[in-house]
């Protein structure tokens, strides 16, 4: 090494920054950086709920069928959605908004002699 640069200059020759500069700099850097975080902090949570229409997503029910399947039943903004988890994938399938529970059958009584 000769001390050339590739443009021909020597590196004794350059103008380095006077250490009144580079503490200049770095508290500029600093203050950006405190300014950036504390606007964030403030301003950001109110832009998320802002953002975010409607009820959201919600889980209604959850089954293992076998330990291949897995069922999932779904409210996305007041539709329901029914989601069939496998190994190999996962199907979907967007319910009617008229649907309805299936009523609870009715008890089973045993049929023997009347007493």
């Amino acid at each position: 090494m000769n001390g050339k640069l590739a443009t021909g200059a020597d590196i004794t020759q350059l103008g380095l920054p006077g250490f009144g500069r580079v503490l200049f700099a770095f508290v500029l850097t600093a203050l950006v950086a405190v300014s950036v975080s504390y606007a964030l902090r403030r301003w950001l949570p109110a832009m998320r709920k802002r953002q975010s229409v409607g009820e959201g997503i919600r889980t209604l029910a959850r089954s293992t069928v076998s330990r291949a399947l897995t069922v999932h039943l779904v409210d996305v903004d007041g539709v329901r959605v029914l989601i069939a988890e496998t190994r190999t994938g996962v199907g979907m399938t967007v319910l009617p908004l008229g649907a309805t529970p299936l009523p609870e059958a009715p008890p089973v009584h045993p049929v023997g002699p009347s007493a």
